[in-house]
């Protein structure tokens, strides 16, 4: 190859590369905003929810003061905080801005629904603010923050881009003379360094939702303590409701630690020969200490809890983890289906044991089932949160279902029924 065919060759690949950079570059930007804006507004709106739990036993018993001593606290962070009441007016402020706020797109939105996220021009303060607006009774709590900090972060990464195209090109040019045939050697080291890549950003979802699981709880916890420490004189009705809201939202972050734990360990044991630890397992002593185990919770929502099981099965397996299963399938009918009873059942079908969790309750819409397994998936969020799931209780049993060297499924006809399937391996010695 010439001199001249060579440097022509060279030119065109350090152009498609710009080329390549800068349709990233776009594409990057708009997706970076975008993705900014999003967890800039869930956590705005955990942070409003967990206002709201905090203003709300205040705002009954009017007590403004010590609503407008916890609104300063979070204008130390840069957070705005409006209490509106019915009529519109404003009854506490952090700006001390009055006035009727009833016409406000995000106050309207949350009075007839959840709550209402806008991003809008203020206009007492002109300029550019994130709100989000939460009912509570008879009033409104909104939050604000500067709309700059979505701005800000893609102003920076746009910048980061336009240096990573430049770099881009220039290693365009450089691979071009250092490009060589692959080995097979070296494949195997790109697969791997593949697999550690998607290990490595499986880790960080992991990491970034079990940090969006503790942020609620710890936002709650940290604003009632603050509320306790700031303020000078406590009724004893004030310090019951702050230390029920620490009692509360604690439960729901040592829930969620035992459920990351116990899916590490059960991960970790699939990495390993597992099986060698494996014991016989009497499937009826199973169902009745299960039976035994969530009869007070299914007593207490008036659920009948049956179990059945018409011959002695039995499987080698973790006994422990087979009771946690069929603990998680059943919390979850109990916390969700609204059915009023829960069948248990054991049998044998094509030299497997399928163990079978039946509510007759709402059903779970069909978009949901494919994901329903996933860690940290909820058919409703809200809901999910409010009666203390944490998220992982389905990933659980489908990765001890693994263990087991069986399988999970769930069936579900909405406003009928729900039934979740485990399919184990029976004990080759018994039948």
């Amino acid at each position: 190859m010439t001199g001249a065919r060579r440097s022509w060759y060279v030119a065109s690949a350090a152009l498609l590369g710009i080329i390549v950079f800068g349709i990233i570059l776009l594409y990057q930007t708009a997706n970076f905003r975008t993705t900014v804006e999003h967890l800039i507004e869930e956590d705005v709106r955990e942070k409003t929810e967990s206002a709201a739990h905090i203003l709300g036993p205040l705002i009954e018993r009017g007590a403004k003061d010590k609503i407008a001593a916890w609104c300063q606290t979070q204008r130390k962070r840069g957070i705005r905080v409006t209490v509106v009441d019915k009529k519109g007016a404003v009854l506490v402020d952090t700006d001390n801005v009055t006035g009727n706020h009833g016409d406000r797109e995000e106050i309207q939105q949350a009075w007839t629904s959840e709550g209402g996220v806008v991003v809008r021009r203020s206009a007492t303060l002109g300029s550019y603010w994130l709100y989000c607006a939460r009912r509570v009774g008879d009033h409104v709590v909104r939050l604000a923050v500067p709309y700059n900090e979505v701005s800000r972060p893609v102003q920076l990464a746009r910048n980061g881009l336009v240096a990573a195209a430049v770099i881009g090109a220039c290693a365009v040019v450089l691979v071009f003379f250092l490009t060589r045939r692959l080995a097979t050697r070296v494949e195997l080291q790109d697969v791997q360094l593949a697999a550690a890549r998607a290990n490595e950003v499986f880790r960080r979802d992991f990491t970034s939702n079990v940090s969006h699981e503790l942020r609620t709880p710890l936002t709650a916890i940290l604003g009632a303590v603050e509320m306790m420490e700031d303020a000078e004189t406590l009724s004893p009705e004030d310090r019951a409701d702050l230390q029920r809201i620490i009692r509360t939202q604690a439960s729901r972050l040592n829930a969620l630690a035992k459920d990351v734990l116990s899916l590490a360990r059960i991960e970790c044991e699939q990495t390993e020969d597992k099986s060698r630890d494996f014991a016989d397992i009497c499937i009826p002593d199973i169902l009745k200490n299960v039976q035994t185990l969530e009869a007070p919770r299914a007593e207490e929502k008036g659920v009948r809890l049956a179990a059945t099981c018409p011959e002695p099965l039995h499987i080698r397996g973790d006994a422990d983890l087979i009771e946690q299963a069929l603990v998680n399938l059943i919390e979850n009918a109990l916390r969700y289906s609204g059915s009023d009873r829960i069948d248990i059942a054991a049998r044998k079908a094509d030299g497997s044991l399928v163990l079978s969790v039946t509510d007759y309750g709402i059903g779970i819409p069909a978009r949901h089932l494919p994901h329903i397994f996933e860690r940290f998936y909820r058919v409703d969020k809200a809901r999910s949160r409010s009666v203390g799931g944490t998220g992982l209780g389905l990933a659980i049993v489908k990765h001890i279902a693994i263990l087991h060297g069986g399988t999970v499924s769930v069936e579900s006809v909405q406003g009928s029924r729900t039934q979740f399937k485990l399919v184990l391996p029976l004990a080759s010695s018994r039948t």
